[in-house]
């Protein structure tokens, strides 16, 4: 456990070596990634892990405002990124008197200390050569195959077990190719007085409500759902934190072409011209028209659908799917975050970041999850314009 390693080392030791990395070429130049790396470890040796938090840190070492929003402003994950690349440099060639180092694990804040062995202890004695039999040799050629076979082992044995968000991470950045992060256009209108109505007799429709009053709407292409917005925020801040190019696609802007060359993020379920395309060929299916659901394959009396709300697009409760799979059309991999609504769309575009959730379902899975495809089916309460942190109903891998 994080909290853990620390006892291996003393407090005075821990502070004299971070000290030195501080005062370092690496951190030299940027007194924020000073201010971020002092904070995070000042609070493990305090005792403190537990308030090793973004907002915390937004609002402590950045002075950032108290209601900081983690889920717009990606401000302390860019940092946190920027620490580990100085950490990095640092590290490729630290001074021979370092005895520790320091490791912020992808997708937490709270840091690691690790020992540097520079002097690993030498070999035991060899006890007296025994007579060799006349079949020595095939003893040899067997013994080299078992130490050759330990040598490969050890190589490629974890020292640090992967987190379940680098394993869902990991198709990704395989590839050398930026990831196309695609935002939707929903349907939606403004509304017009009649002159501006009439002006556009091709646009405008007409509606009348219960009082007989005469109310103009058009369509306008230049909106984009909170929830795809959000979830983008989240991907591209991931990105970042990673290294990983990305490409904004905004639209029509996305065309098969780009599904073909590179891998992608789509968000958004009936506003997609791509969600449902791609998504549809599995288990949950998103069925559009008047009666938007979400439809198990193997069982369609299976069926979800989103609680309506006091005003129209607003629900109170909504349904999701999150995955990330291999469309059969291009071959390249395809995360999906797809809500009935933009609330939906957004508690998967959270699920899918959250190396908390990840792990949850890393548990349900047979494999690791940087292997093969799934989907989640996923429940969201939806509170005022905010989603719940989103519940797994069903999953399917493959």
């Amino acid at each position: 456990m994080p909290g853990s390693l620390q006892h291996e080392f003393t407090h005075a030791e821990i502070e004299l070596h971070l000290n030195r990395v501080l005062s370092s070429d690496a951190f030299r130049t940027s007194r924020r990634s000073q201010d971020f790396l002092r904070y995070v470890v000042s609070r493990l040796l305090d005792g403190r892990e537990d308030s090793i938090k973004e907002r915390n840190i937004a609002v402590e070492v950045f002075e950032r405002s108290l209601d900081y929003n983690t889920s717009e402003d990606s401000f302390v994950r860019v940092k946190a990124s920027e620490v580990r690349r100085r950490l990095a440099s640092y590290y490729a060639a630290s001074p021979p008197e370092d005895i520790l180092r320091i490791e912020l694990p992808l997708g937490s804040y709270v840091p690691h200390f690790v020992r540097i062995d520079r002097h690993p202890p030498e070999p035991a004695p060899e006890p007296p050569a025994a007579p060799r039999p006349a079949h020595s040799p095939w003893l040899w050629v067997a013994a080299s195959l078992v130490l050759a076979a330990a040598a490969i082992a050890f190589l490629l044995y974890p020292f640090h077990p992967r987190s379940a968000l680098e394993d869902f991470w990991s198709p990704i950045l395989k590839t050398s190719e930026p990831l196309v992060i695609f935002l939707p256009i929903p349907a939606s209108y403004n509304p017009v007085g009649e002159a501006e109505a009439r002006r556009l007799p091709d646009l405008a429709w007409d509606a009348v409500d219960a009082a007989g009053t005469h109310r103009f709407f058009v369509p306008t292409p230049h909106k984009v759902g909170v929830g795809a917005a959000i979830g983008a925020i989240r991907f591209a801040a991931l990105c970042t934190r990673t290294g990983k190019p990305y490409s904004l696609k905004v639209g029509d802007d996305l065309s098969f072409a780009d599904l073909r060359n590179q891998p992608a993020v789509i968000f958004g379920a009936f506003s997609s011209p791509w969600t449902v395309e791609i998504n549809n060929e599995y288990r949950f299916k998103l069925i559009g028209g008047a009666d938007q659901r979400i439809e198990d394959g193997q069982d369609p009396s299976r069926r979800w659908r989103a609680t309506p709300g006091r005003y129209s697009g607003t629900p109170t409760e909504d349904y999701a799917i999150a995955g990330r799979v291999i469309d059969s059309k291009s071959g390249r991999t395809v995360i999906i975050a797809a809500g009935i609504s933009t609330f939906g769309t957004q508690a998967a575009a959270e699920f899918l970041t959250e190396p908390s959730r990840l792990a949850e379902l890393a548990r349900r899975a047979r494999r690791p999850l940087s292997q093969g495809s799934f989907q989640v089916l996923l429940y969201t309460k939806v509170i005022g314009n905010t989603p719940t942190p989103a519940r797994i109903v069903d999953t399917h891998f493959w």
